[in-house]
């Protein structure tokens, strides 16, 4: 399991967003067609009969899915500027995570729990 998807139920994000998130970045490169993603996300669907997702029902996912991702950044510049969140624990938080270019090792996946752990324990009071 990677680290998004460990991650993902302690998130704004539901696991189906994640995932249109992850196709939308193929269809962003030339890799699949917004067709092929949405074929794609419409796998393992169990509400209703199994069929194919519109283009438009999977544009509509992303979208909310990059609005929440966009609503969480501000979230944590606002909790940064009221003193809440330090930058010192942002920027000790993404250099543990990798930045999110590889998967982790399971050391450096128990590393970020724990940072991560820390930083929300001192944040939620």
């Amino acid at each position: 399991m990677s680290l998004p998807e460990s991650l993902v139920e302690q998130s704004v994000l539901t696991p189906r967003q994640l995932e249109a998130l992850r196709l939308y970045l193929r269809v962003a490169i030339g890799e699949m067609k917004y067709k092929e993603a949405a074929a794609k996300a419409s796998e393992g669907r169990t509400r209703g009969e199994p069929r194919t997702l519109t283009v438009g029902s999977y544009f509509r996912t992303v979208q909310q899915a990059r609005n929440k991702i966009r609503k969480s950044v501000v979230t944590l510049l606002i909790g940064v500027w009221v003193g809440i969140v330090k930058i010192e624990d942002v920027r000790k938080l993404l250099e543990v995570s990798g930045g999110g270019s590889r998967e982790l090792t399971d050391e450096e996946a128990a590393r970020l729990a724990a940072v991560l752990r820390a930083l929300t324990q001192k944040i939620v009071m």
